[in-house]
């Protein structure tokens, strides 16, 4: 059976976060712990600054088991949901879904922490163009993850991110006959992850907290260098 769509005013972003010292280990080849955690903290930041500045976000939660993220997050506008013991994603996710159902959401807008080029006016179009849709979402630029998903209900599905997560969601979809819409944004698609990601990256003129970040960085490596 379709799943019957609620009337949507503004969506409630939710933002799960890692544990900041545990962040980003794929970027270990090239970052250390330290400069892992100072690049995550940075693109949250930014995610979190681009969500509170698009008009069809009514407000942001952030999950984490990491306390030591409570006070930034309510820093930029975002409440802190702390999920206790580490969960994994998809199920503080889930927490953090049925957390803000009960509380009367209508809709949400699951949306990765770790997005550098994300802008408050691609959240809207991409929000607007969800409209008439149960599940609406965007894929990671390599198209195996799952970047950005909206729901609406916000537990009309079970998020499953994670390794083929963007064709597992779609599969889903399906499954329980949800319509659900496909969306390509380049700020909501480009997610870092790996080396190649942080170079391409580098090579962009970011004027946010990434971008500072990256050139504090630059010159932090050169100083060592010379």
């Amino acid at each position: 059976m379709t799943a019957r769509l609620r009337r949507v005013g503004r969506t409630r972003a939710i933002v799960p976060l890692n544990v900041l010292n545990k962040s980003k280990a794929r970027l270990s080849p090239i970052l250390a712990p330290v400069e892992r955690e100072r690049l995550t903290v940075a693109m949250l930041k930014d995610v979190l600054k681009a969500l509170s500045k698009a008009k069809r976000i009514h407000s942001v939660t952030v999950v984490s088991a990491d306390m030591s993220a409570r006070n930034m997050c309510r820093r930029y506008g975002a409440s802190f949901l702390w999920e206790g013991k580490r969960r994994g994603l998809n199920r503080g996710v889930g927490l953090a879904a049925g957390n803000v159902q009960r509380k009367g959401t209508s809709s949400i807008l699951i949306i990765h922490s770790d997005l550098p080029l994300l802008k408050p006016k691609e959240i809207d179009l991409f929000l607007k163009q969800s409209e008439g849709y149960s599940v609406a979402l965007t894929p990671s630029k390599d198209r195996d993850g799952t970047n950005a998903l909206f729901m609406n209900p916000p537990q009309v599905l079970s998020p499953v991110f994670g390794r083929d997560s963007f064709q597992r969601h779609l599969s889903l979809a399906r499954k329980h006959k949800i319509r659900a819409r496909v969306l390509r944004f380049r700020g909501i698609g480009f997610d870092i992850d790996t080396p190649s990601d942080l170079v391409e990256l580098m090579h962009l003129p970011l004027r946010n907290e990434t971008g500072q970040f990256l050139r504090t960085l630059r010159e932090e490596k050169f100083k060592l260098r010379y």
